[in-house]
């Protein structure tokens, strides 16, 4: 079926759910802390002062003692129908370390679960859920910032598997590879890519696309969504919000709960306690954004943009039952 396409849908109707009732009916629950990846300046890490003087290694244990069980979220989902939510959101750390979790949340919301991973782990073709695959750009900047052979295990996984919408982080010195990661993929099955900015911490904003750079990437995007626009699955709009800093106060919190991997409740996003807000580059907040002026008044055409299938053989792909 068309996973993404319906999701997108999914979303539009639960941000008009959320915005009626004016309560949150998604919940995102950080279903671990723990990752097989070590990547330099990961928020989940960096961002977090009681993990300053902690190696990861330290910090794994210590999230393996806390994490919720299987019976635990068992119990939570239920709990989550009887109140109304309609979606959950699952992040790590890298949540395909808890595949028990993803499994049991499919069952209680169906479609309606998503999540993000680093790819390493390939999750079964019998979960038809869209989720989206962390990439940090071409082949060889990827594997320079996440380590050798993690590009060839991500496209071994997933380049035949059009569940995945490609999420590509930009940091500094690394706008020119925008147009890597469309050639690099463009031939496969995924569903597309969209492109967002590393958000720094408060003490570090040398780490993120900026300046001229920024004003580079924000050109190219508006190129390739034009030039790919049934692959790059962005608009004229998003790019332009994307572009800009201080964007004031983020949406995230009318629309969803977060919960932490011990089951408490948190007043802050996956982005962690010391993310610089002003200098946020995550899309999820835009999209929210967007979904307000469709609220207002839906424009197909933008629509259009994110539901298409790219070519017919993806299209009996994504009709089969």
């Amino acid at each position: 079926m068309f996973e993404q396409t319906f999701r997108l849908l999914d979303l539009v109707k639960l941000y008009g759910f959320a915005t009626i009732y004016k309560r949150p009916l998604r919940y995102t629950h950080e279903i671990t802390r723990r990752c097989n990846l070590y990547c330099p300046n990961c928020y989940v890490y960096n961002f977090n002062p009681d993990y300053k003087n902690k190696t990861r290694l330290e910090i794994f244990d210590e999230v393996k003692k806390n994490e919720l069980t299987l019976e635990d979220y068992k119990k939570i989902f239920q709990e989550e129908k009887k109140k109304g939510c309609r979606s959950v959101f699952l992040i790590g750390g890298e949540p395909t370390l808890r595949m028990d979790i993803i499994k049991i949340a499919y069952g209680y919301f169906g479609r309606n679960t998503s999540l993000i991973t680093n790819g390493l782990i390939k999750i079964p073709t019998i979960l038809k859920i869209p989720f989206a695959v962390s990439i940090d750009g071409g082949k060889i900047v990827h594997d320079e910032i996440r380590g050798n052979g993690t590009w060839n295990r991500i496209f071994e996984n997933y380049s035949d598997d059009y569940r995945v919408m490609l999420s590509c982080c930009l940091r500094k010195n690394t706008a020119n590879q925008i147009q890597k990661v469309i050639d690099e993929w463009i031939d496969t099955d995924v569903f597309g890519v969209s492109f967002f900015f590393l958000t720094p911490s408060k003490k570090n904003s040398s780490i993120t696309v900026i300046g001229n750079e920024r004003n580079y990437a924000k050109k190219e995007l508006h190129r390739v969504v034009d030039e790919y626009p049934n692959f790059v699955r962005m608009t004229h709009q998003l790019v332009d919000l994307l572009g800009e800093l201080n964007k004031g106060q983020c949406p995230v919190f009318n629309y969803s709960l977060w919960y932490d991997y011990k089951g408490d409740l948190i007043d802050y996003c996956l982005l962690g306690k010391d993310a610089d807000c002003n200098l946020c580059g995550c899309i999820s907040p835009l999209y929210l954004k967007m979904f307000s002026s469709w609220w207002k008044l839906l424009n197909k055409k933008s629509l259009d943009i994110f539901t298409l299938p790219r070519d017919i053989k993806q299209c009996r792909k994504r009709g089969q039952k």
